[in-house]
């Protein structure tokens, strides 16, 4: 078939650019012709042939490289030219951008937002005759390309992430109208978990006409060639990832340009020298690359044999990695030889290594003033993000054994028991993901799917979640191979979600290898079944064929 696939984004980081991507990718796989409008300025990706760019006046795209790979069909990446002006759900880094999220936008820079991307597509559309369009996200492409496709007699289909619903249309009422044209044209409206259905239809059912009977649940994949089981040991591993990150970031350096650590204790400082400090911080670790040091870090800790838990993601409030922290002294009481391995990047980073240092010198008092600061400061997404962390004092408080932890974390070395690696792609963390003992995704706000608990299964490693919104949907394969032992791994009760962090981490790490080993193999399987990218795009064609 050939198939346009419509994003606003790019084919790498986030949950739905990697979506996308998987998307495109297994479709090429099934000898299928794809066409992917998107904003990546640099789509070199073992499936994609061509990219060509729509420059401002030009005629025709400009080609700006084609290449053959070894995959039976075949995938064009096409750029249209937007201007400097990127909107988002929620605010993020994209270079060469200015970044604004769409409820911050005005009238004139949505109407030319809209404008600009129609008739790059309508250009794209007679050029490349699809049979099918697939528009990614409630708005705003599938109000842009309703018109289009109709005009072309094509049928399209949506696929709706959680982001766009609960950060953009329940936030702004301009986006209700856009969002609900865009959908009522669509033949069908793929969600990813039951809870995003329910969204869908809270939020749509009385501005969509037969809405119900569009909405179908398309739980996405995992790529279950490139996430495996692994029998190297993990220096082997540690070896290989460390080449492919010196494949992607060769000839990139990066700089410290904002200076030199306070040399004030963190309990004396206010909140502006603690923002600064979070931005001096941030300054050191850019966005999309790997820590300077990972080299050195991640030999050492293969080099130790140490067992660990890992942390997968953004590092951002909504993901609860906050609460990952204050449990770290609990895990290694049990545990001394265990490590925390932090794989992500975002603008959080800064408050986690503050949030270390303070637990890392036993200085609770500092600690407390940084969960106070960090409330205050990242409330836009979430309400009192640190709210976990601080009921955990409380209760340690109320039982009388805050001194004995304030005692543990001095005498422990939480700092080294920490490995920071900052981003690696999906090719270079699968090589790490393997020989975590569990990955943690302790989200506190809604996910629409949880993609990274689907990529552990598939490498044989248990997720410890939260389980709730989407993950409900992404953890049955935890569910249904542990039974009743599940509910060790599944987070439920948020007041004790730092406890149960810890309880949950001391559990795996005390489960001998085989049986850990054995589970894994059968969660695969199960995420093999229900949740890979073949089986998705299998599904998906024939949706495709239908409409």
């Amino acid at each position: 078939m050939r198939i346009l696939i419509c994003h606003g984004y790019l084919l790498r980081g986030t949950g739905s650019n990697q979506y996308v991507q998987s998307m495109a990718r297994a479709l090429c796989a099934q000898g299928h012709h794809v066409v992917v409008m998107c904003q990546d300025d640099d789509p070199r990706l073992d499936f994609v042939t061509t990219f060509l760019r729509e420059e401002d006046g030009a005629v025709t795209p400009h080609l700006l490289w084609e290449t053959e790979t070894g995959y039976p069909g075949n995938c064009m990446v096409f750029k249209p030219d937007i201007g400097g002006l990127l909107p988002v759900y929620v605010m993020d880094s994209y270079p060469g951008f200015t970044v604004k999220e769409f409820t911050a936008l005005d009238s004139s820079e949505l109407d030319s937002y809209i404008d600009s991307n129609r008739r790059a597509l309508r250009r794209l559309v007679r050029q490349f005759v699809p049979e099918v369009i697939h528009a990614n996200h409630a708005v705003m492409l599938p109000y842009i390309v309703r018109p289009v496709a109709e005009e072309a007699g094509v049928p399209y289909v949506v696929s709706v992430h959680g982001s766009a619903i609960e950060f953009t249309v329940k936030k702004d009422p301009r986006y209700l109208p856009y969002g609900s044209e865009g959908l009522a044209g669509a033949e069908a409206v793929l969600v990813p978990s039951e809870h995003t259905a329910a969204q869908v239809k809270e939020v749509f059912g009385e501005h969509v006409e037969g809405l119900d009977e569009r909405v179908q649940l398309f739980p996405p994949g995992v790529d279950t060639d490139l996430f495996d089981m692994t029998d190297e040991s993990l220096g082997e591993s540690v070896e290989l990832m460390l080449s492919a990150v010196t494949e992607r970031t060769t000839g990139v350096t990066v700089g410290d340009f904002i200076g030199r650590a306070s040399d004030l204790p963190l309990r004396q400082l206010n909140r502006q020298q603690i923002e600064h400090e979070v931005n001096r911080i941030n300054g050191l670790h850019p966005e999309w690359m790997p820590d300077p040091d990972l080299d050195v870090s991640a030999r050492s800790l293969a080099e130790s044999g140490s067992p660990f838990v890992m942390y997968l993601g953004k590092l951002l409030e909504t993901k609860g990695v906050q609460c990952i922290f204050p449990a770290l002294p609990l895990i290694l009481r049990d545990h001394p030889g265990a490590r925390l391995v932090v794989v992500g990047f975002g603008e959080f980073r800064g408050m986690l290594e503050l949030m270390l240092d303070a637990l890392d010198a036993g200085d609770i008092q500092a600690f407390k003033q940084l969960c106070e600061y960090g409330d205050s400061a990242y409330c836009a997404r979430i309400e009192r993000p640190f709210a976990h962390a601080m009921s955990f004092l409380e209760e340690l408080a109320a039982e009388g054994m805050l001194d004995d932890y304030i005692g543990l974390c001095a005498s422990l070395d939480l700092r080294g028991a920490v490995v920071f690696t900052g981003y690696l792609t999906p090719e270079e963390h699968r090589y790490l993901l393997p020989h975590a003992r569990a990955l943690l995704i302790p989200s506190i706000a809604q996910e629409a799917f949880g993609l990274v608990a689907t990529e552990a299964m598939a490498s044989g490693v248990v997720p410890v979640a939260s389980f709730h919104s989407g993950l409900e949907t992404a953890l049955d394969p935890v569910k249904a191979i542990w039974g009743k032992e599940s509910e060790k791994f599944l987070l439920g009760t948020p007041e004790k979600m730092v406890f149960r962090i810890a309880a949950a981490c001391r559990d795996v790490l005390e489960m001998p290898q085989a049986v850990l080993k054995t589970r894994g193999a059968e969660m695969r399987g199960v995420v093999q079944q229900r949740f890979s990218w073949d089986a998705f795009a299998r599904r998906l064609v024939k949706l495709y064929e239908k409409a």
